[in-house]
């Protein structure tokens, strides 16, 4: 870890100059004490980095140092090219500089890294999609990604899953978030953070105003606090009498809501207790198994189960009967 912070250091001095101590501890989130250890570190290293007393003073790198460029490793060239980055660098436009970055580093590396590099690439291949999940519709991905680089408010047509039709929203951009092959928009609604799916967006425009977003907003720890507090949600015990044959299924199913374990119901195997976060995910993912599931609380999960049934029922009646005369 200390090797790292060192590295920073290095970084933020050649890209800010002049830095404080006081400011340095705020950027890498350690004691005033903790940076004076490693200006003592990075001068025995043989770093030339000097400091200023005073109002306005602070540490520095002597002007027009640069630091030697390390050669990739085996290792490190390896995590490059097969990490599974151009799947995100395709989506977001960049697909073509992506690939010429690759070439660049392949054309620099030693034979032997060149070598290790084709030969795991011939045998790895990373597809985050899998055999049945179909690509998500990203067609607002390149105007979101303009309005969050721009730091630009937005108006967007949104479609939620707990609302009958989409709906119009004003946002201010936080950041883009992929997860998986997913792609979320962070942003602030009325001043709270929320995640929006990229393909649930079906129009945006840009209202010409900076976005109202905190200046010391750290995107990965508004991410982390969305996603522990989702998981926090309270859970509701739903209990099912499953056709043994049927278990595996009706449990992978569920598990896109589920929040623990099933635990078998008065020592009989067949009917379990699941904590789920949805009742109404829980019922869309149960209507699809018939006889073979049956409720047996809580009643609103039957009624919910019955509701998407009928409603399904109906709108596939209606499309067998076609259009109505002209």
């Amino acid at each position: 870890m200390r090797a790292d912070r060192l590295l920073q250091i290095v970084q933020l001095l050649r890209r800010n100059g002049r830095m404080s101590a006081a400011e340095l501890a705020r950027r890498l989130e350690v004691t005033k004490r903790t940076v004076l250890r490693d200006m003592d570190a990075l001068s025995t290293a043989g770093i030339p980095v000097y400091a200023e007393r005073g109002r306005g003073g602070g540490f520095a790198l002597v002007p027009g140092f640069e630091p030697d460029v390390e050669q990739l490793t085996s290792a490190e060239a390896r995590a490059l090219f097969v990490a599974g980055g151009r799947g995100t660098a395709e989506a977001l436009g960049l697909g073509g500089s992506f690939r010429s970055a690759l070439h660049k580093l392949a054309a620099g590396l030693p034979d032997d890294a060149h070598r290790l590099v084709t030969h795991v690439q011939d045998r790895i291949l990373l597809d985050a999609g899998g055999w049945h999940r179909d690509p998500d519709t990203l067609d607002a991905l390149g105007d979101i990604q303009a309005a969050v680089l721009d730091d630009e408010r937005i108006r967007i047509r949104y479609q939620s899953k707990a609302a009958a039709a989409p709906g119009d929203r004003t946002l201010d951009p936080w950041g883009l978030l992929q997860v998986g092959t997913t792609w979320y928009l962070i942003a602030a609604h009325r001043g709270r953070p929320r995640s929006y799916r990229i393909s649930r967006i079906s129009a945006v425009r840009r209202l010409g105003e900076p976005s109202r977003r905190p200046p010391d907003t750290d995107l990965q720890k508004v991410w982390q606090r969305m996603r522990d507090d989702f998981r926090r949600a309270p859970a509701t015990e739903i209990v099912l009498r499953i056709h043994r044959p049927r278990l595996p299924m009706v449990l992978g199913s569920l598990s896109v809501t589920t929040l623990g374990d099933p635990r078998p119901v008065a020592g009989d195997p067949d009917v379990l207790s699941i904590p789920v976060r949805s009742l109404r995910a829980a019922a869309a993912m149960l209507v699809g198994f018939g006889a073979e599931v049956d409720v047996i609380a809580p009643d609103i999960l039957r009624e919910k189960i019955i509701e998407i049934a009928e409603g399904a029922r109906e709108h596939h009646r209606d499309a067998a009967r076609g259009p109505g005369p002209q």
